[in-house]
């Protein structure tokens, strides 16, 4: 028995080896056959050459002849596959006659041998019963917005990156599917998407491929050395160049190559000759791994339909013909090539295109958006969509835009518009045509659209004009000379490319000056720099060449642009202007000083400050009608409603803030109020705001938005020149070319440029929705609501405002254990009054690789890869993406009402905040509540009736009874709107709605036992979080819970800090030539100042912020800063005044004495007061003299007074009439009373006899007020004397002077 199966095993041992030898020679055997084949092959075609051959390349021996560029065999016509290259054979270099040679066939190339005896790229797995191969990239391939690093190739004519139906129910087909994802929408790109089978050649046909589907994929291209990666790199990427706009800078990295060789229609009849029926068509795809290309080759085409679809079995006529196009899948977007895909103009794709001069070449551009590079018959097209590139360029012209629309034709006149300004055009080829951008005075999006021998527009699209301050720098400096008043050169460098790719080309510097004294603007050619130099890039002008200018009529320029051009417009553009680069908007000191000084003199800056500060003194005050800014820099940033970033000074961007030293970051209103202004508001390291009241770096209001305001073409509102004629080079003028403490920078900083401190500034509120989803309202409510459909998050409708911001939830995707009961924000639509519609979605997974958001502004998508379009203006509104932000996952949406909605995305969770200001309160409804700051009322209803109470933790009720009472429908409803959102496929609202689903109802729902998850990773993850908790147990996806958390905690920061109103004493100016210790201003700050060195501190030196929003009084007065030498001068004074007090005194009392001496030794002699009187003079009645009163009280320090008497004083003898006045010592006010007034009474006449003296009434009370004795009281008053115009029924006040003397008559006073 064990010799029994011995012997069976030894005899099933042999007959193995024999197999197995069998095997080896029937290998061996194919493989000689092959060998011989190929040798039949390269014999017949008599030279290798892989680029045309069917063997594919291999390893050849160096050719004797020692050069890198001459071969004896041709790769791109051979049949034989190349294979790797070896190192042996050196670095092949291609000569412009064979990039020539290789670019002359229509196919690129294909193998169905090789030198090892194989069949090349013919993909022998793939035939009737296995249709389709997996194939591994091993990079990433971006296409239609997707990011793929694998893919299928089909028999069915096309390139698929997910599976697809193989039976299709109805034709014509139809893509995105409208039932995914109940029916599967593959993704693919599809050359000639239709049931296909392997044909055969026609009897005799040896020389032909074999027929099948062939597979070529060539990576690494730029590091690759050998002759077939070398041409076919250069092959690839010159095809591309030139034959699709906006291409010149590509380089291939990767190229796939696939061709469907002599493919027949699925379902001919055997018993014909349907087999031999075949179709000759290729797809090339070559990426860089950022952009993607593809070329459509229709070698020759036979057949349109297969039988499925309606088309014959004997030929494959008629019916429904194949689809021709690119679908993105999972229900997303696609393109269909019209006016061939499914019509009977297919048969016309080997004939049209014209891609490079081929006839059946079609290229594309299909890495975000497909962009097709060839014309199209204009009779079948629906839509008319204009390929043109670039896409944007510089509001004043000169961009060379090349298009690609309708088929030219070389003798017809095309017209190009852009916005509503017309240039002529002129046509390459059929299927490209270029014209140059004229000067337009406007920003953002307009109308770009061409004519064809003057007819209708009908091709257009959207061309992005970007501000002179926003668009890259065609002309730049090396350093910063230009701001200098008088440089004595400048390095002036431009981007040579620009203007034409010649570095030889003679090209023009001009200097333009830019002017506004009337309602028109003007841009003004001032001179030729320089004329006829080469197009290197590079050019140092030499100040003095400019000395002898005579510019009399344009002295008043002090802004403008340099403009660089060639000196003869490029012929192979065929037109009569040429491309312009410009430089950024410039001071023109450094052109101008010569010929100021000879007009101003050495100190012309003063003077054009001057100038300028009387014209914007005429000028309509603007500062009081700007927004009030932030206190805080986390206040600004914030506030997305009202402040973006500035990128002249961003802390996330350009931080360079050479308008504002010292300051870390700026912002800027989003949007200019009804007269074309704005803000600026800076802050230091501190996160203080810097005031011009402070130092001259401060931000400050600006007369003319950098964005302009509509229209744009008159004075003070255009786009970024307008901003700077008023508002930028008045700082030049005033501060920097004068210095900080010049008059002409202190009425810079201090009147006409202010900056306005944050007193009276109100920081908005805010409202959020994250995770599956989780609500805070505006008054701070939190709740859950898992809805499906799309809902209204704040609805406003008032007299005054008008608002609508909305949010799509869908169902979360399932986890491991299954359906998730719960929803997600995947979309947020908003629109405020008139503006345009924005909405921003979630992108598919696959897709968010290099964009992940999608932002579509009133149907169109817009992009912010690009630092020019990072902030974007629309009708009535801005969108933009921080400067740190590169993959668009962070959106900012701001509204001239000052509303702001903030979408982000995160590990592809999406969030929302909505910030309001002060005016939004009261009239809000929606899921994000009625703000009132009352909590009781925020579940208000769309009737405006007062919904549940607000039990955060009854899922249930707050769902049934107020969450979907704002879904949203196609129909406008009263209450809620209709939706806003861009439904693409023929979707409605209702697609998204679904009124049965039942989320998880309990706030801490039970983590299911067949979770892997641990409880205790949950309670580490979210902490006290309920909302982290919910989305963990709910979605199973750590990940989601994360974001859930972070987003929350972000919000719950931002408004419990950041938007919280602080108290503000408001500015406390820094004293000239000296420095605070703060710049805080907000309650409980302290504030120290202090002086630069050779100047002392006078004043209150430390100042304090009440909480009261006061600062405390200076009780020794406002502090100043003054020189050393003033305060010697000061200190001097005080000392001069302190013995002046001493010795007045003295003086005074030493007088007194030797007065009252005197009057002692007179009164001893009884004729000493006799006075005599002339016989001539008549006496005068007593009551004719005027009442004297108290002189006027004055600060006079040399007034000596007269003396003063309490009692009248009598005259001896003499007239009886004389009397003498009464009078009170000037600056003495307090020695006046009513008592002392002089009326009447107090001047009669003493008793006593009357003679030619007078004596004292009261000789007890002979000293007046100042204890001095009275002095001589002249003898006669002329009466003439000169006083203040008396009022009516009162004394007249005379000054303390005493009349003059004489012997005449005297006078009667005028008064």
């Amino acid at each position: 028995m064990r010799r029994g199966w011995r012997q069976v095993l030894a005899l099933l041992m042999l007959a193995s080896v024999v197999s197995s030898a069998q095997q080896t020679d029937d290998v061996e055997r194919q493989r000689q056959k092959g060998l011989a084949r190929v040798a039949k092959i390269m014999e017949m075609e008599g030279k290798y050459d892989p680029m045309f051959s069917r063997v594919a390349p291999d390893t050849m021996p160096p050719s004797p002849v020692n050069s890198r560029t001459k071969r004896s065999f041709d790769l791109m016509t051979s049949r034989v596959a190349p294979s790797k290259w070896s190192q042996q054979s050196g670095p092949y270099v291609i000569t412009a006659a064979r990039l020539t040679e290789v670019r002359s066939q229509l196919m690129y190339p294909y193998f169905d041998a090789d030198h090892s005896g194989g069949m090349g790229d013919l993909e022998v797995n793939i035939n009737t019963q296995n249709t389709q191969v997996n194939k591994q990239l091993t990079f990433l391939l971006p296409f239609f917005g997707f990011g793929l690093n694998y893919t299928w190739v089909s028999l069915n004519g096309y390139l698929g990156f997910s599976d697809a139906p193989f039976n299709w129910r109805h034709y014509p087909l139809s893509f995105p599917v409208p039932q995914w994802p109940d029916i599967p929408d593959p993704s693919f790109i599809g050359p000639f998407y239709s049931k296909c089978n392997i044909g055969e050649l026609k009897p005799g046909d040896d020389k032909s491929r074999r027929p099948g589907v062939y597979w070529r994929l060539e990576r690494d291209l730029p590091s690759r050395e050998d002759q077939f990666g070398v041409e076919i790199r250069e092959r690839v990427k010159w095809d591309i160049r030139e034959g699709i706009v906006g291409a010149t800078i590509f380089k291939p990295k990767h190229v796939i190559i696939v061709t469907w060789k002599n493919v027949t229609f699925s379902g001919g009849s055997v018993n014909t000759d349907a087999k031999y029926v075949t179709n000759t068509f290729q797809l090339v795809v070559a990426t860089d791994e950022i952009r993607t290309y593809s070329f459509f080759n229709y070698e020759y085409m036979k057949w349109t339909s297969h039988t499925e679809a309606g088309g014959s079995t004997d030929e494959g006529q008629g019916g429904v013909p194949a689809y021709v196009g690119f679908n993105a899948g999972n229900g997303t977007r696609s393109y269909e090539y019209t006016p061939y895909s499914q019509k009977m103009y297919i048969r016309d794709l080997a004939v049209a295109g014209n891609a490079n001069g081929f006839p059946g070449r079609h290229i594309f551009r299909i890495d975000e958006k497909i962009l097709a590079g060839c014309c199209r018959r204009e009779e079948e097209l629906k839509e008319y969509p204009l390929t043109f590139s670039p896409e944007q360029g510089n509001m004043l012209g000169g961009t060379l835009v090349n298009l690609t629309g309708p088929c030219f034709k070389t003798g017809y006149r095309l017209t190009c518009q852009f916005d509503t300004t017309a240039v002529e055009g002129h046509i390459t080829d059929d299927n490209r045509a270029s014209c140059i951008m004229p000067r337009l005075l406007v920003s953002g999006y307009v109308e770009f659209s061409i004519s064809i021998n003057g007819g209708p527009y009908y091709w257009r699209g959207k061309f992005f004009v970007e501000t002179p301050l926003t668009a890259p720098e065609g002309v730049w400096f090396k350093d910063d000379n230009y701001q200098q008043h008088s440089p004595m050169s400048l390095e002036i460098n431009w981007l040579a490319g620009n203007l034409t790719m010649n570095r030889n080309a003679p090209v023009v510097m001009s200097l333009w000056g830019y002017r506004e004294i009337s309602i028109r603007p003007e841009l003004i050619y001032i001179d030729t720099l320089v004329d006829g130099i080469p197009n290197t890039g590079s050019y140092t002008l030499t100040m003095a060449d400019y000395a002898n200018r005579n510019n009399f009529d344009k002295l008043d320029l002090e802004m403008g642009l340099i403009m660089m051009n060639l000196t003869t417009p490029e012929p192979q553009y065929g037109l009569k202007q040429s491309t312009i680069v410009w430089s950024r908007p410039i001071p023109l000191a450094w052109y101008f000083h010569y010929q100021w000084e000879q007009l101003y003199g050495t100190d012309w800056q003063i003077a054009m400050c001057d100038r300028w500060i009387e014209n914007d003194r005429n000028l309509r005050n603007f500062a009081y009608e700007v927004e009030r800014c932030p206190c805080l820099l986390k206040q600004a940033t914030a506030d997305k409603g009202r402040f973006l970033p500035d990128f002249s000074c961003d802390r996330d961007g350009n931080t360079e803030c050479k308008y504002h030293f010292g300051a870390i970051h700026c912002v800027r209103t989003a949007l200019p109020n009804k007269d074309g202004a704005g803000q600026q508001c800076c802050y230091d390291r501190d996160g203080y705001l810097m005031l011009t009241a402070d130092k001259m770096w401060g931000g400050n209001p600006h007369r003319a938005h950098n964005l302009g305001k509509t229209p744009y073409d008159e004075a003070n509102k255009v786009p970024s020149l307008s901003h700077w004629y008023h508002d930028v080079v008045p700082f030049y003028t005033c501060c920097k070319w004068q210095g900080e403490q010049s008059p002409g920078c202190v009425t810079y900083r201090f009147e006409r440029r202010s900056s306005q401190d944050c007193v009276g500034y109100q920081p908005p509120t805010a409202a959020t929705v994250f995770g599956d989803p989780h609500i805070y309202t505006f008054d701070n409510v939190p709740y859950t609501f898992n809805g499906k459909g799309e809902f209204v998050l704040v609805r406003v409708d008032s007299l005054r405002r008008v608002l609508d911001v909305q949010g799509r939830f869908e169902q979360i995707t399932k986890n491991y254990l299954g359906e998730a009961k719960a929803s997600l924000l995947t979309a947020v639509a908003a629109r405020d009054n008139i503006s345009s519609i924005v909405e921003v979605r979630r992108r598919p997974t696959n897709a968010i690789w290099r964009y992940h958001l999608d932002v579509i502004v009133d149907g169109e998508r817009v992009y912010f890869d690009r630092y020019s379009q990072k902030i974007q203006q629309f009708r009535e509104c801005v969108v933009y993406t921080p400067s740190n932000i590169l993959n668009q996952s962070h959106v900012v949406i701001m509204f001239t009402s000052g509303a702001g909605v903030e979408v982000m995305e995160n590990m592809g969770y999406l969030a929302t905040r909505i910030y309001l200001p002060i005016s939004f309160a009261n009239i809000t409804r929606g899921l994000f509540g009625n703000w009132t700051f009352d909590a009781d009322d925020d579940f208000t209803l769309p009737d405006g009736s007062l919904g549940p109470s607000p039990d955060i933790s009854n899922f249930q009720l707050i769902h049934n009874e107020f969450g979907m009472k704002w879904v949203l429908d196609d129909k406008e409803s009263p209450y809620l709107g209709k939706s806003l959102f861009m439904h693409d496929n023929s979707r409605s609202s209702n697609y998204y709605y679904d009124p049965n689903f039942e989320p998880e109802w309990k706030p801490h729902p039970d983590l299911s036992l067949n979770a892997t998850t641990d409880m205790s990773e949950i309670q580490q993850v979210c902490g006290d979080s309920y909302q982290c908790y919910y989305d963990y147990v709910v979605s199973l996806k750590r990940d989601f819970a994360v974001m859930t958390k972070y987003y929350q905690d972000q919000f719950v920061n931002i408004k419990d800090d950041a938007l919280k109103a602080v108290i503000s004493c408001g500015a406390l100016p820094t004293p000239p030539n000296g420095r605070k210790s703060t710049f805080n201003f907000l309650s409980g700050a302290e504030v120290k100042f202090d002086c630069d060195p050779g100047y002392v501190l006078l004043g209150e030196q430390r100042r304090w912020c009440y909480a009261s929003g006061d600062w405390n009084w200076p009780e020794h007065g406002e502090v100043t800063c003054v020189t050393e030498r003033e305060f010697l001068m000061m200190q001097q004074g005080i000392t001069a005044g302190a013995v002046l007090a001493v010795l007045l005194p003295v003086l005074f009392a030493t007088l007194c004495f030797a007065s009252y001496r005197r009057s002692k030794t007179r009164l001893a002699s009884p004729h000493i007061y006799d006075v005599s009187r002339p016989a001539s003079r008549p006496t005068r009645n007593p009551s004719s003299r005027p009442i004297i009163s108290p002189p006027i009280l004055t600060k006079d320090p040399n007034y000596s007074p007269v003396s003063r008497s309490e009692d009248p004083i009598i005259w001896k003898s003499g007239p009886p009439e004389q009397k003498l006045l009464h009078e009170t010592p000037l600056g003495r006010s307090d020695y006046l009373s009513s008592s002392d007034s002089v009326d009447s009474s107090s001047s009669s006449v003493g008793s006593g006899s009357i003679s030619g003296s007078f004596t004292y009434s009261n000789p007890a009370s002979r000293l007046d007020p100042l204890g001095c004795r009275p002095v001589t009281v002249p003898k006669h008053f002329d009466g003439d004397y000169d006083t203040h115009e008396p009022v009516d029924n009162k004394p007249v006040i005379f000054q303390n002077v005493l009349w003059d003397l004489d012997d005449t008559l005297s006078k009667e006073s005028s008064v």
